[in-house]
């Protein structure tokens, strides 16, 4: 089981560092289309991950979503710059609404925070700054870091052991960069990630070989799926949690 579960982990990954360089290059796999083709896909309207098995599923994995009360709450670069200009995703009011009842939400459970920013992003800028619904309160940290995993060369590690819980609730910007690669992290540290979907957003992505690119919404959802395929519980929306 153990040797399953590091196999698979090493595996995924592996494949998701990949992405990191490929985002947008070259895919056989991309989908054609001259703009006349108006037949339906052949599988629409289907379940089409009917008989998938996921990773989680094969390792035997807990699919109970964490609960504030036993959890450590993780926000991950709710920054100014996901909101104007090039960067602004879609989505992203009706995130940062549902983060702050969240937010309130954890707070007054007693749920340790922990606020998570990018440094690539000038820090004293407004467009570096943690969007102000969302800004720390006293004596909650905020871990800055340099790529996507919130865990790589930071004191993240150092501050989830100092919270005390081993089950982590992780929600951000963007789905599938920093959202995605800090469960990652999360998991490989050893912790139990739950991710919330409602309260995380992206941006749609150009594809070589898909001239309409990737809408936002399935950034987003394939973002979610890497997670729940391996890395951690995913639930729909921020009341799921109790």
């Amino acid at each position: 089981m153990k040797l399953l579960r590091l196999a698979a982990a090493l595996g995924a990954a592996t494949v998701l560092a990949a992405t990191m360089t490929a985002c947008g290059g070259s895919s056989e796999a991309a989908a054609r289309t001259d703009g006349h083709d108006k037949k339906p896909s052949p599988t629409a309207g289907q379940n089409v991950a009917k008989n998938t098995t996921t990773l989680r599923e094969l390792n035997g994995f807990d699919e109970t979503p964490a609960k504030l009360s036993d959890a450590t709450l993780i926000l991950v670069d709710y920054q100014n710059t996901y909101t104007d200009g090039v960067m602004e995703l879609d989505g992203w009011r009706e995130a940062v609404k549902n983060t702050k009842i969240l937010l309130d939400r954890a707070r007054k459970a007693g749920t340790p925070v922990i606020h998570i920013v990018d440094k690539g992003y000038d820090l004293k800028s407004k467009a570096g700054q943690i969007i102000p619904a969302l800004k720390p309160a006293k004596g909650e940290p905020v871990v800055e870091k340099t790529v996507p995993n919130g865990f790589h060369k930071t004191n993240l590690a150092d501050e989830v052991k100092k919270a005390g819980h081993k089950n982590l609730i992780i929600t951000g910007f963007m789905t599938n960069m920093c959202t995605l690669f800090t469960t990652q992290g999360a998991f490989l540290n050893g912790n139990n990630p739950t991710v919330v979907a409602d309260t995380s957003a992206t941006r749609p992505l150009p594809l070589n070989g898909n001239p309409r690119g990737i809408p936002a919404q399935q950034v987003h959802e394939a973002a979610l799926a890497t997670v729940q395929d391996l890395y951690g519980v995913v639930v729909p929306k921020q009341r799921d949690l109790n």
